[in-house]
């Protein structure tokens, strides 16, 4: 079956307010599956750091859990979580979670040891040394990217979300909602890419940057514009947990 331009458009407008709904769910949902990778695995990235010897069983049992598929996660975690938003926020903090444990842990321990002592040199913090010379911020942004698109499997859960428009458009042969869906997921996948593209270049030390990307921004800029994008990153957060206290 065929469909024109019309028929596109006249979706959004016939499901509009659902549209609305389940994007706010699909984002409170991965926010909150990336927070709780967040709370684990920086933390426990940092710790193997400091203990060598257990660096390679957690990495190891992580890559065991991520290499399981995402339906077979689904079924495992039905007798635990049930059917529901519960089990899809688990597999999506599964799939987070591994990104976020090994670039923390190899962010770390590849920091050259004579970045550290200019950082403790120029009066660093043991805190502000972690945030700004150890702490990677490509892991963060490469999960919460890939769990925007993990999350549409949601809908296999009963959990709904812009994965739920794609699941039905495709049952039903009716393509503009499931291009509806689809494109509503990539907007929010390539606007938390830009979102947490600024905080890590608001974050990183210039030291650490290449030659040719140091531009010797002001202190008061430089504070700036990562008070902005941490700000950005609040908001961001508000925003989905009253969305999600707002649709349970």
């Amino acid at each position: 079956m065929r469909y024109a331009l019309s028929d596109y458009l006249e979706i959004y407008v016939t499901k509009w307010d659902e549209l609305v709904e389940e994007f706010l769910r699909h984002l409170s949902m991965t926010s909150l599956a990336v927070l709780l990778a967040l709370v684990i695995g920086v933390p426990l990235g940092i710790f193997i750091t400091r203990h060598k010897k257990l660096s390679a069983v957690v990495i190891a049992v992580a890559n065991v859990m991520q290499s399981i598929p995402c339906m077979a996660l689904l079924a495992l975690g039905i007798p635990v979580f049930g059917i529901g938003e519960k089990l899809a926020v688990f597999m999506v903090f599964v799939y987070a979670f591994l990104p976020i444990l090994k670039n923390t842990y190899t962010g770390i321990a590849g920091i050259s040891p004579v970045s550290l002592e200019v950082a403790r040199g120029i009066g660093l913090t043991r805190a502000q040394q972690l945030t700004r010379v150890e702490l990677p911020m490509s892991g963060i942004r490469i999960s919460a990217v890939s769990a925007v698109s993990t999350m549409t499997i949601a809908a296999f859960a009963g959990a709904n979300g812009l994965g739920w428009f794609i699941v039905l458009g495709m049952n039903s042969r009716n393509y503009p909602l499931t291009l509806m869906g689809a494109v509503a997921a990539s907007v929010m996948a390539l606007a938390l890419d830009f979102l947490l593209g600024r905080v890590e270049k608001a974050v990183t030390s210039e030291g650490l940057l290449p030659p040719d990307q140091i531009k010797k921004l002001s202190r008061t800029v430089r504070r700036r514009r990562r008070n902005v994008a941490w700000g950005l990153c609040v908001a961001l957060i508000g925003v989905s947990v009253l969305s999600y206290a707002a649709l349970i």
